[in-house]
C-alpha cells in the first residue's frame, strides 16, 4: 500500500494558489482543461460556465497536486499546483500559416 496524502489547510491553500496562478497566467481562452469545458458548457453558458470551470480546475489541480506530490513546504505546494494543474490542461494553440 502507499501512504495516503496529508491534506492540511496550508497544503491546500498553497497548492490552490499555484493552480490559480496558472489559470491567471494562461486564462480560460488559452487554457483548455481536456473535457471539463465541454461538460460545463453542456449544462450552462456564459459567465456562470467560466466560474464553474475555474472552480473545477482549481479543485482538481489541488487534489491531484497534494495527492501526488505530498508537499511539505509552501514552495513544493505552489509548484505542485502549477505542475499538476498544467498536466490536466493543454494550451489552446492556434496554428497559423506563414
Amino acid at each position: 500500500m502507499f501512504d495516503n496524502p496529508t491534506f492540511t489547510t496550508w497544503n491546500i491553500i498553497f497548492t490552490a494558489i499555484g493552480s490559480i496562478v496558472l489559470w491567471g497566467t494562461w486564462g480560460r481562452k488559452k487554457l483548455k482543461p481536456f473535457v471539463i469545458s465541454s461538460i460545463v458548457e453542456a449544462f450552462c453558458s456564459g459567465r456562470l460556465a467560466s466560474v464553474i470551470e475555474f472552480a473545477i480546475f482549481i479543485v482538481l489541480g489541488t487534489i491531484v497536486g497534494v495527492g501526488i506530490v505530498k508537499p511539505i513546504n509552501p514552495a513544493q505546494a505552489l509548484t505542485a499546483g502549477l505542475a499538476w494543474t498544467g498536466a490536466l490542461a493543454r494550451p489552446d494553440y492556434q496554428v497559423t500559416k506563414p
